[in-house]
């Protein structure tokens, strides 16, 4: 079960949200995104075209880098054109930049929606990137990824939109909550060499022990009774599995370890 489970999923979507999380484990180049991860999360919920970007924020200049873009159901046109858009003139994506919010919007309605809150907005203008998506007749979706705390890290937005018109759904909330940040995993894997995380390093025995709890889904507190250590020194242990890892949060560790065979998967 994923930690924090919503009564809105049910256990088939847990399963296919695990088949999604597989393939981002899996995904080696950007067609992964094309061939694999979408169909598999069209299986969750409906969507006609999906993109994902990669890319770096630079902030002195309130700029943005792109380092990879990968579209489906787009036409290269949209793609030559939307690479090309000043993105931060966009409400969306700079509510995404300042708060790496789930987000759900709708063109045609000019509706903004900040499912981690609630809180509904209305705005006055649907912006560059908003317009270019009606002409293409995309009229609402979703966004999400990771902004990273560390400046000049590698940023992502993933966004899942349709032609149709207000078509929010609460288990959405859900599903890219869990999914965000293996999403943005497998992304970071097909820039180019340099751009690429670096391979995960070995883990300690303390480390693995600890890993191992997580796994199955102990907290800090059971794990520190387990171990026979303060919960202090289990949370150090938990941070420098992040770090190693390069995840962003202890589910995330645990299917980074498993996949790269540091840990057992039974």
């Amino acid at each position: 079960m994923f930690y924090g489970q919503s009564d809105l999923l049910s256990g088939n979507d847990a399963l296919l949200m695990l088949e999604t999380i597989e393939q981002c484990l899996l995904a080696s180049d950007e067609n992964a995104f094309q061939d694999t991860i979408f169909p598999a999360m069209r299986k969750l919920f409906h969507f006609e075209f999906a993109s994902a970007i990669l890319g770096i924020r630079c902030v002195p200049q309130q700029s943005w880098v792109c380092k990879g873009f990968v579209g489906v159901n787009l036409t290269p046109e949209f793609n030559d054109c939307f690479v090309r858009l000043p993105w931060l003139d966009d409400v969306v994506i700079r509510e995404h930049f300042a708060n790496s919010q789930l987000q759900y919007w709708s063109c045609a309605n000019q509706i903004q929606m900040l499912l981690g809150t609630g809180e509904r907005r209305h705005n006055a203008s649907i912006g560059p990137c908003g317009a270019l998506a009606m002409d293409f007749g995309i009229r609402s979706g979703y966004t999400c990824g990771v902004v990273p705390a560390r400046p000049g890290g590698l940023t992502s937005m993933i966004s899942f939109s349709s032609g149709m018109g207000e078509i929010l759904d609460p288990r959405v909330r859900e599903i890219l909550h869990h999914l965000a940040p293996h999403l943005h995993q497998a992304l970071v894997r097909y820039p180019p060499q340099q751009d690429r995380p670096p391979a995960p390093m070995s883990l300690s025995l303390r480390e693995r022990e600890v890993l191992n709890w997580l796994k199955v889904g102990k907290s800090s507190w059971d794990i520190s009774v387990l171990l026979g250590i303060s919960e202090r020194t289990v949370n150090f242990h938990v941070a420098n599995l992040l770090r190693k890892l390069g995840a962003l949060n202890r589910p995330q560790a645990v299917a980074i370890a498993v996949s790269n065979g540091l840990v057992p998967l039974d």
